[in-house]
């Protein structure tokens, strides 16, 4: 069967402005939604005895949410169905716009009512996760990071805002933005051809097991590891910032302007990242790593230094809150983005471990917040095995992009040859052999990891084997320094 090609630019160009910027504010709105319901100075720097209501809040859309999300998942072929048309996406919108609203004036709505709420808002945000994590999933690697890098600067910039509202006015911004996420649609086109698209794949994957009768892809195969490794990641970041919370409450600090400039620093330099490495062979493995790193520090530093550091202990939350957020977002795209995995199942399950490790590592932190001591021992050792053991490299390897329709455009006009002669020719010249020639000649004919997957039956991992044999006969050392191999002449 014909599937998408997820390559991003390499026949219908790139994206238009107008449209990135789009694709900017709608996520953005859906962040800054996330950032006042479960980031809020009240769900966090809160008395244990006089807030806890916020918690049960955070703990009802979790539950509810990675619940709905595990059913997507196991049932998949049928409940594909239910992401492919933007009315339901509408339908979620406005779904979560009404549940936020049973939790959003805290003061005026009783505890079952504000659980319920939260309920709601956790099922109907799988399909504001589908919808724009299926758009990410079409964009080229640069577009993913610049993307949700300058997303995540306009959601801090907005929930910053919204902090200095009256509390109705905040209310009734935190209640829109749901709805902006779901309404402001830059591709449906894009959209529906993405979702739609794996519907059909498990009448033809071969070797599916028993459970393929109702999953579009053999459980198996999906990205366990990586769920894994963000589940234990999250377990802990979000033990540690019940802690944190606790000892940072008379400060206030968190919204505040400093934290604010601290954020929008850490997202500008995603951002510029992005742009200068977003078409070679890089790699986000070593940066989530770092960051793993850093929140071992934080989480040490709040163990044995508690409040006399939380000037240093809370910037520095900051930083790995960023950062975590952005990256994960960021794998889950590129996953998706080269690998045979439908977009929306990916997804699904990144954000369901996402979710989950929040959720659990909240009440661990909840439960036992005066010993901190063993949870960061625990933590620590969590993150070690989590990182160093279940974090593969095909988690966390970022496949270069094809050539556009221009360079091989140019690489004809400078040379004088036909693109398919010059391919030849420099396959000869650097002995690949048959099957690398053939990668090679697919992927510098515009078709991107996963087209190259599908068409010659081989893994993600083989792909990047045959990519690293060709890079090194080749001498070359990124995607520019290919392009620049095939336009010499002679």
């Amino acid at each position: 069967m014909a599937r998408r090609d997820t390559r991003a630019g390499a026949e219908a160009g790139p994206p238009t402005l107008s449209l990135r910027a789009t694709q900017v504010l709608g996520f953005c709105f859906y962040w800054a939604w996330v950032y006042l319901s479960f980031n809020a100075s009240s769900s966090l720097n809160f008395s244990l005895v006089q807030r806890s209501e916020m918690l049960w809040v955070h703990t009802a859309s979790c539950v509810a949410g990675v619940a709905f999300f595990a059913f997507v998942i196991a049932f998949s072929r049928r409940s594909v169905r239910w992401f492919a048309h933007k009315r339901a996406l509408r339908i979620a919108g406005v779904a979560m716009a009404v549940g936020t609203a049973c939790y959003a004036f805290p003061a005026w709505a009783p505890l079952p009512v504000m659980v319920a709420g939260a309920a709601v808002t956790g099922v109907a945000t799988c399909w504001i996760i589908v919808f724009w994590g299926s758009l990410f999933s079409e964009m080229s690697l640069r577009g993913i990071i610049v993307s949700t890098a300058g997303s995540f600067f306009c959601a801090h910039i907005i929930y910053v805002a919204v902090g200095t509202l009256p509390p109705v006015a905040a209310g009734l911004v935190h209640i829109c933005l749901p709805v902006l996420a779901a309404f402001l649609i830059p591709d449906a086109q894009a959209f529906a051809r993405s979702v739609r698209s794996a519907a059909p794949l498990s009448s033809e994957l071969p070797d599916a097991d028993a459970s393929s009768g109702r999953s579009i892809v053999p459980v198996r195969q999906l990205p366990w590891s990586l769920a894994v490794s963000l589940f234990a990641i999250m377990l802990v970041y979000g033990g540690m910032r019940i802690y944190v919370g606790v000892i940072d409450a008379p400060a206030n600090m968190e919204g505040s302007l400093a934290m604010l400039g601290v954020a929008l620093a850490v997202c500008g330099g995603f951002a510029v990242w992005g742009w200068l490495r977003g078409n070679t062979s890089a790699s986000v493995g070593p940066v989530f790593k770092g960051a793993v790193v850093l929140l071992v520090f934080c989480l040490l530093l709040a163990a044995f230094y508690g409040a006399a550091l939380v000037s240093i202990i809370a910037p520095l939350v900051t930083v790995v809150d960023v950062v975590v957020e952005i990256l994960c977002w960021v794998l889950l795209a590129d996953r998706a983005r080269t690998q045979r995995t439908p977009a929306f199942l990916v997804f699904v399950l990144g954000r369901a471990a996402v979710e989950a490790g929040m959720m659990a590592g909240q009440l661990i932190g909840w439960a036992s917040y005066g010993q901190i001591v063993p949870f960061a021992i625990s933590g620590t050792c969590l993150l070690v095995v989590a990182v160093g053991f279940l974090m593969r490299d095909p988690d966390t390897v970022l496949v270069f992009e094809a050539p556009t329709q221009k360079e091989r455009d140019a690489v004809e006009e400078l040379t004088g040859t036909p693109i398919g002669e010059r391919l030849g020719q420099v396959a000869e010249a650097c002995g690949l052999t048959q099957r690398e020639r053939e990668i090679f000649e697919l992927w510098a004919t515009g078709h991107g990891s996963k087209y190259i997957q599908e068409t010659c039956s081989i893994s993600a991992s083989t792909v990047k084997t045959h990519v690293r044999h060709i890079y090194e006969k080749c001498g070359v050392h990124s995607r520019a320094e290919i392009i620049d191999l095939l336009e010499r002449r002679g």
